[in-house]
């Protein structure tokens, strides 16, 4: 018949593994005492040695420490899965709302702290008071809106966060885009341009002195001219424009139906009447186009004592800055327009020209506007 299995309690395991290990009892005097089989009271000793340098075991403890310690483990891990299924049930509170006002509820039990631990929300949140974001907002896509019809829906994220942070508004620029797609406005897309072939005829009569150096230390030192085309109804209209290359500010400019010599000179003689500055060794700098190589252009320049600089010969980078601004010109304002005449053409360049003047921040020059850098003004202005 077979023996009953035999059951041996923590605390005869622990009396039986003392004997062996403290008093020097041998195995096989253990289990004759005991009545267990080998592989038991080897068990019994070898975990007993373990518990005694400090090890856990993962079956019942047989030390008093170590199962102080397993019972320890248990609350806490009954505490965590406890405090798991609260956080799951919490997930149902879907708004800070919600969260915040099971908190208050609580908070006489419980500090903040610990509530904010809890449910897994900072501190700040808490104790944050909400502002009428909904009316701050309002207003705020209200002035882009005005910002933007006042540059013609030519400004981008960047210049319009500047013209808010001129107008008084405390916002970043992440903000002022999530604005601007509430507002619902967008800047002028820059189509490709058009690259026309290099006739391959050298007019240079002065050397490159400028060697795009654009950045100039102050104004009426350098300025920059170049002609562009304006398509009307009625045929071709032509703009020659001096800029200041300081200030980026268009201090002359004249239009005429023929792309000529006299046309250069024309907005040479401009620039220099509208701004009464004295002339001697100011830089003028222009591609060696046939207008600025012209003898009557060329004895105009030296009639007013000033340097005359050209660029290489198919080399638009080399004044790129008043390229730059005719391209502004047309893919921000005109290129949108049905132009009509000579006059009408007139009448829309001298409106762009002003608004870009006086109006139109300019990113080169610190976010002013041409004019403010021109006359020295620190201090920006209500540019919208």
């Amino acid at each position: 018949m077979r023996k009953p299995k035999q059951t041996f309690t923590t605390l005869q395991k622990l009396e039986y593994a003392k004997l062996m290990v403290d008093s020097g009892y041998s195995n096989k005097e253990v289990m004759e005492l005991s009545g267990a089989c080998l592989s038991a009271v080897t068990r019994w000793k070898r975990q007993y040695l373990a518990e005694l340098s400090g090890v856990t075991p993962a079956a019942s403890a047989l030390t008093p420490d170590q199962v102080r310690i397993q019972e320890l483990e248990k609350q806490l891990n009954r505490a965590l899965r406890d405090n798991e299924i609260f956080k799951k049930g919490c997930s149902f509170l879907h708004t800070r709302q919600s969260i915040l006002k099971v908190m208050n509820q609580m908070k006489k039990a419980y500090n903040i702290t610990e509530l904010c631990n809890v449910f897994d929300l900072a501190s700040s949140s808490y104790y944050y008071k909400p502002v009428d974001i909904t009316q701050k907002n309002a207003t705020t896509v209200t002035k882009i809106r005005e910002i933007s019809i006042g540059a013609n829906y030519t400004y981008g994220k960047r210049r319009i966060h500047k013209s808010l942070l001129a107008n008084g508004f405390s916002i970043g620029i992440h903000k002022t885009k999530k604005l601007i797609n509430i507002a619902k406005v967008k800047g002028m897309m820059i189509r490709k341009r058009h690259h026309y072939s290099d006739s391959g005829v050298e007019h240079k009569y002065a050397a490159n002195l400028l060697n795009r150096e654009f950045n100039q230390p102050s104004n009426n030192a350098c300025w920059v001219g170049d002609i562009t085309y304006l398509r009307t109804q009625s045929g071709w209209s032509y703009l020659a424009t001096v800029m200041d290359l300081y200030s980026r500010k268009i201090v002359g400019y004249s239009m005429s139906q023929s792309a000529n010599a006299t046309l250069a000179k024309e907005a040479l003689d401009c620039a220099i009447k509208l701004n009464n500055v004295v002339t001697k060794d100011l830089m003028f700098h222009s591609d060696q186009g046939c207008q600025y190589s012209a003898l009557e252009f060329r004895n105009k320049l030296q009639m007013h004592k000033m340097t005359q600089s050209m660029s290489r010969r198919g080399n638009c980078w080399d004044n790129a800055v008043q390229e730059r601004f005719y391209r502004s010109m047309k893919y921000e304002y005109l290129n949108h327009l049905t132009i009509k005449s000579h006059d009408d053409a007139i009448k829309q360049v001298e409106q762009y020209i002003h608004f870009y003047n006086y109006k139109r921040i300019h990113s080169a020059i610190g976010y002013l506007t041409p004019h403010q850098k021109y006359c020295g003004i620190i201090e920006e202005e209500n540019v919208a």
